[in-house]
């Protein structure tokens, strides 16, 4: 195997936990824009210092480490969406039950 291939397979194998994000917010409507990943913080504070070179559209830009999330996190996470949407949709069964039989009850009373 030549050196190339082993170097490959190293990169290939590598896990990166997170990331170094820059993201800018608009101030008229809020909204946030991820303007880059960066695997070190010196590559992301040089973005960002080319990002603020023209500081007249009045934007903010932060500057954040986030961690990556692993396959079986985002499996549980998926898992107790799942978990919650099947109980919210049984609470609204369940309401619209009781909903149903009190109407019921209601016009039982009113034919009396």
């Amino acid at each position: 195997m030549d050196t190339y291939s082993i170097h490959q397979q190293q990169i290939m194998t590598c896990k990166i936990s997170g990331a170094w994000v820059v993201t800018r917010t608009c101030p008229w409507d809020g909204t946030e824009s991820t303007l880059g990943l960066f695997p070190e913080g010196k590559a992301a504070l040089l973005k960002l210092q080319h990002f603020m070179d023209s500081p007249e559209d009045n934007e903010e830009y932060k500057i954040e480490y986030r961690l990556f999330e692993s396959h079986e996190q985002l499996l549980e996470s998926h898992r107790k969406c799942d978990e919650n949407r099947a109980e919210w949709k049984l609470k609204d069964v369940l309401l619209e039950n009781y909903k149903k039989e009190k109407k019921e009850q209601e016009e039982a009373k009113a034919d009396d």
